[in-house]
């Protein structure tokens, strides 16, 4: 055989097992793809009742694919915020098809009537529909105030000493203002402004002798108290 019809063949059984390698490496990548976006999504869902993370767990199955490179995040937001007790969450992909979701759970902190009927109050400020009448030790919350404000008014509480358990109202006006009326009958009238500093006199001036026996003490003017016995 001629030299150079020789090269000439070799180099063509060259390209042949190339090609047949590539198309063996494609057809063996798109099934091991095809295995991947054929597994079923399982959502494993912790931190409420078990009959509410198993609704949970129904309802995200029905809004998102198969495929967990495609899940709808805004759908999974939406889906998880819908429930009153949620406080926040945290998303995790285990592949190839697996979704954990840790839900903190928020706690009860107030009662509330709305529209002639009760309802819990929740750390993140939404309405739960519970019994309400079977938790005990909450106060009650009475005015038309906003989320937020009922948050600002929480975030200030939580970063000081008073025990929500030894309050029976807080009262809310269209000012912008909080009243809270403590256990013991004394009612506390508040600024609008710098709760937070002033919220952290309260216990001090329930101790202290001079206010022992007030039924009233008015802060809602800067630098000035008054007591009314």
């Amino acid at each position: 055989m001629i030299p150079q019809q020789k090269d000439k063949k070799n180099k063509l059984i060259y390209i042949y097992i190339f090609l047949l390698f590539l198309i063996t490496s494609i057809n063996n990548q798109n099934i091991y793809n095809q295995k991947i976006f054929s597994e079923e999504l399982i959502f494993k869902i912790t931190g409420l009742s078990y009959a509410d993370n198993q609704k949970l767990i129904r309802d995200l199955i029905n809004i998102n694919s198969d495929n967990i490179f495609r899940i709808d995040k805004k759908k999974i937001f939406e889906k998880i915020t819908e429930n009153n007790l949620v406080l926040n969450f945290y998303v995790k992909k285990e592949y190839p098809n697996k979704i954990k979701i840790i839900i903190k759970k928020a706690t009860y902190v107030g009662k509330i009537y709305n529209k002639n009927k009760l309802f819990l109050i929740g750390s993140n400020g939404k309405l739960i529909d519970h019994n309400a009448n079977n938790v005990k030790d909450l106060p009650y919350f009475y005015g038309n105030f906003k989320r937020e404000e009922f948050l600002k008014l929480l975030s200030v509480i939580n970063k000081t000493q008073l025990d929500l358990k030894n309050i029976s109202s807080f009262y809310f006006f269209p000012s912008g203002r909080w009243d809270i009326r403590f256990n013991d009958g004394l009612l506390l009238k508040l600024p609008i402004k710098d709760l937070k500093n002033t919220l952290s006199k309260v216990l001090l001036l329930k101790n202290n002798k001079n206010f022992r026996n007030s039924k009233i003490i008015d802060l809602r003017i800067k630098n000035r108290i008054i007591s009314n016995d």
